[in-house]
């Protein structure tokens, strides 16, 4: 009888033990995901995101992943560490102008401590981008266009773009460009086209002009870039200013997509106590008749897809196990993200190999940054798992499912082995 009645309270422990709400109970109370509109920013609300802790129990913290390149691709969630119980204008998502894709997402792990343990809980929050029903960059029907490739296109200017803002002599309106942060444009370079230098007298001895006015050519792919142009980096000028510099986009690397961006800041700052009272970010298109629609990555044709592992042993993945071919994206900048993570055992970063990755870029696969740890127990035969990945270029095209075969050998010696205990 008594083994009986310790029979039916196991199987009620396990029974319990196997609902979600014992197994894992969660931390979050509502997670509804931020609303932002495209190029501008919005601040997380407690409707947005909130925590069943007390404010007053234990202390809480939240951090951004950042090591999670399929998060956060056209927008930033700052600061990187805030507390749980946030005010309602300190965490904000900063979208930037990209509109390509309408869903964002941030990866985030919650970190709750008590006097004794540490509680960790890692999840993900959803960034709706909606279109703006207001701008103040408002782009015209009119298009830039090249019609060729190493060719340039008109200047922007009002017949481009106009500014649609209140002005009053307390509000500076300033534009912005970074082609090094941006990346963008992705397939040219902007250039302003400067006069042409005046030719040498006949009755003047050659050398009395320096070399700098004897129409040095601007060096560019095939020696067909015009006289006169002059490449433009970091920008910060006013919004009259821009529209009146001549700023020209000139395609530099064929063959390329149909279709590039230039990425464009403003924001409008008051003059006396310089706080920023509005920004807005727009990727302004141009378009490249002679280019082709982006095509997708695809797996490369000299990988092999089979990743050898000893039992136990963290195993790097290198390019010749795993590897991808693009055309239009250089290859640091693609992103793999597993779809299909193996069934026992984890993908992990190197910077931090006790937790698992969903994502990483090309340049850390290169660098043998990325590896598999097996799971952390003994078998007498081998054993065989499989990884499914998809590849994302620059522009957000995804390729074809990729799989790679895992097989992890079985261990030839009876020594002893040290074991790991990850919590």
């Amino acid at each position: 009888m008594s083994s009986l009645r310790w029979g039916g309270l196991g199987a009620l422990l396990l029974l319990l033990r196997l609902l979600p709400g014992w197994a894992s109970p969660t931390l979050i109370r509502v997670n509804r995901g931020v609303r932002v509109m495209k190029g501008s920013s919005a601040f997380l609300s407690q409707d947005d995101l909130k925590f069943a802790i007390p404010k007053e129990k234990d202390a809480c913290k939240v951090e951004v992943v950042m090591n999670e390149p399929i998060t956060q691709r056209v927008g930033k969630l700052t600061p990187q560490v805030f507390d749980c119980h946030f005010l309602p204008n300190e965490v904000k998502y900063t979208h930037n102008g990209c509109p390509i894709l309408d869903e964002d997402t941030v990866k985030l792990r919650l970190y709750r401590l008590t006097e004794t343990d540490t509680f960790t809980e890692t999840f993900i929050l959803r960034v709706y981008l909606l279109e703006p029903d207001c701008n103040i960059i408002r782009m015209s029907d009119n298009v830039l266009e090249v019609s060729e490739f190493y060719g340039l296109s008109r200047a922007i200017d009002k017949n481009l773009l106009r500014f649609d803002y209140e002005r009053t002599a307390s509000l500076e309106c300033t534009v912005r460009l970074d082609p090094v942060g941006t990346r963008l444009p992705a397939h040219g370079q902007l250039v302003v086209v400067e006069p042409w230098p005046e030719e040498p007298r006949g009755d003047q001895p050659h050398s009395f002009f320096p070399e700098s006015q004897l129409g040095t050519e601007l060096k560019c792919p095939g020696g067909r870039c015009p006289l006169g142009l002059k490449k433009i980096g970091s920008l910060k000028v006013s919004c009259e200013e821009f529209l009146l510099s001549g700023l020209r986009y000139q395609h530099l690397s064929p063959p390329s997509p149909h279709i590039d961006y230039i990425s464009i800041r403003l924001d409008l700052t008051d003059s006396r106590s310089k706080i920023i009272y509005k920004s807005e970010s727009v990727w302004l298109p141009i378009y490249i008749r002679a280019g082709i629609p982006n095509q997708i990555p695809r797996a490369a044709f000299m990988a092999m897809f089979i990743l050898e592992v000893d039992q136990f042993i963290l195993t790097s993945l290198t390019t010749s196990v795993l590897d991808c071919e693009e055309d239009e994206t250089p290859k640091p900048l693609l992103v793999f993200n597993i779809t299909k993570a193996p069934l026992q055992g984890y993908v992990t970063h190197l910077w931090d190999h006790t937790r698992p990755v969903s994502s990483f870029t090309w340049k850390d696969l290169s660098d043998m940054q990325i590896a598999y740890q097996p799971p952390n127990s003994s078998h007498s035969e081998r054993r065989h798992y499989e990884v499914e990945l998809e590849v994302y270029d620059f522009f957000f095209e995804r390729s074809a499912p990729i799989t790679v075969h895992i097989s992890i050998r079985t261990a030839d010696t009876n020594a002893p082995r040290v074991s790991w205990n990850t919590g």
